[in-house]
């Protein structure tokens, strides 16, 4: 069965779907991940504060957009995980307001951390693929309503959220490589001494979720194929 076949399955028996509980379910499941994110940052490095508190909104955001990201690979290929794809969306909107509380703060709260214009120019790169990021996940979340869907067409829509999400977290990814791989290096060179940082854990959180995508895009292919020939 493919994907599509599957998700339209998987909605058709969800009759309990309530949106109301769907948030509610998505923002406990958003704090809890900011909170341990929050956690493990404070045993990383002592003692925890407002820059601490903003990295952990940055690193939960790409987590919380990396499940919404994952769970179509998720329920493709674990049946224990059909019921959860209602959430996707949630959980993309919660990752992506995350995501803009964290620039918010960076800019108007941090100024000892980020100075302006100065930061950029020292990590243009970074500001660059983060900016394309941030562009690109706020028209996904513009179209994410009912009147986009009937405006787009049901195919359309998924198509382009599916595509802008592959080229936002690509983005998502290459932002933090070029922010944090020389402190990853670093820390590569003596690693016996202390934990790795949150943001090495995200980035590889974000390969293992784009393995999973490349592995439902060959099942499907895969699939595809013998239906064909069937």
């Amino acid at each position: 069965m493919l994907f599509k076949e599957k998700f339209e399955n998987i909605v058709s028996k969800i009759d309990t779907y309530q949106p109301k509980r769907a948030w509610v379910f998505a923002i406990i499941f958003s704090v809890f991940i900011f909170f341990a994110a929050s956690l493990y940052l404070f045993i990383w490095r002592r003692p925890y504060n407002l820059a601490s508190a903003n990295k952990a909104l940055a690193d939960s955001s790409v987590i919380l957009i990396g499940v919404s990201f994952a769970l179509s690979g998720l329920c493709y290929f674990w049946d224990f995980v059909d019921t959860k794809i209602i959430y996707r969306k949630h959980l993309g909107v919660i990752g992506f307001l995350f995501a803009f509380l964290h620039i918010i703060i960076s800019v108007f709260f941090l100024p000892q951390n980020f100075t302006f214009p100065k930061w950029i120019f020292e990590n243009k790169i970074a500001f660059d693929f983060g900016v394309l990021a941030f562009i690109i996940f706020l028209l996904m979340a513009l179209i994410s309503n009912r009147y986009s869907v009937m405006k787009l067409g049901g195919k359309k829509w998924r198509l382009v959220l599916r595509y802008s999400g592959f080229i936002a977290f690509l983005a998502v990814a290459a932002h933090i490589f070029a922010l944090k791989y020389k402190y990853w290096l670093k820390w590569l060179a003596d690693w016996k001494s202390s934990l790795p940082s949150l943001s090495m854990i995200v980035f590889v959180i974000i390969i293992a979720i784009f393995i999973l995508r490349f592995s439902l895009f060959v099942a499907e292919k895969k699939k595809f194929k013998k239906q064909n020939i069937k």
